[in-house]
């Protein structure tokens, strides 16, 4: 896995600092991602479970009228969640627990959503294997996620330069996780992954991995 495993301590005041800077910067990422997430997301059944939605900047990919079941333990991104959820017709059910014990019986979910969270889970492994316990057989789990850079590169470098100050202000975001082979190791029935550089100016996380697994 990435970085040396740290314990993050979350406070209401710079979880909702983060709200609001993810909400500032919502038309700058879907510039940014836009191309991607539309065929991501674009064959999607009624009714999501989305890990970590955060202020919801997936929600204008999702058809109106779907019902999203939103696991978010961060309570400073609910208020926004719920006001951007209005704005897109999309029916959440919130739902303030940690991705690593989700409250679905097993085979019982046809897609889950999981968008730049495997790098802050405490416990990416553990997310996975709930992910599939909770998936139907042939089930999707759909990803993008931001990744360690190439060792010895540029990119590498700066990751390990603000790594500390990046995982305390995004409470708890691992800048060089090998996101990758975890979901390798995660052992779904087929696994499509395509790789990445977002053009952004965010240069810590310019390495994106995208794709499907299926159960």
């Amino acid at each position: 896995m990435g970085g040396p495993v740290m314990c993050v301590q979350k406070t209401p005041t710079l979880s909702f600092v983060n709200a609001y800077f993810f909400q500032t910067l919502q038309g700058y990422m879907h510039y940014k991602y836009r191309k991607i997430k539309r065929i991501l997301f674009e064959d999607l059944p009624d009714t999501i479970v989305e890990l970590g939605p955060g202020v919801g900047s997936n929600l204008r990919y999702f058809n109106p009228g779907t019902t999203l079941l939103a696991v978010e333990p961060n309570e400073g991104m609910h208020s926004l969640l719920k006001k951007n959820s209005e704005k897109y017709s999309i029916h959440t059910k919130l739902m303030n627990l940690s991705a690593e014990k989700l409250p679905f019986p097993d085979s019982s979910v046809d897609a889950v959503v999981c968008s730049l969270v495997l790098c802050t889970v405490e416990k990416p492994d553990q997310v996975l294997k709930e992910i599939k316990r909770v998936l139907r057989v042939g089930g999707r789990l759909i990803f993008l996620e931001h990744v360690a850079a190439k060792q010895g590169s540029w990119i590498e470098r700066i990751q390990r330069i603000v790594f500390r100050p990046w995982l305390w202000f995004f409470e708890g975001c691992h800048l060089n996780r090998d996101t990758d082979q975890t979901l390798r190791n995660a052992d779904f029935s087929s696994l499509k992954i395509e790789s990445l550089t977002l053009p952004t100016i965010f240069l810590p996380i310019r390495p994106h991995i995208f794709g499907t697994a299926i159960k």
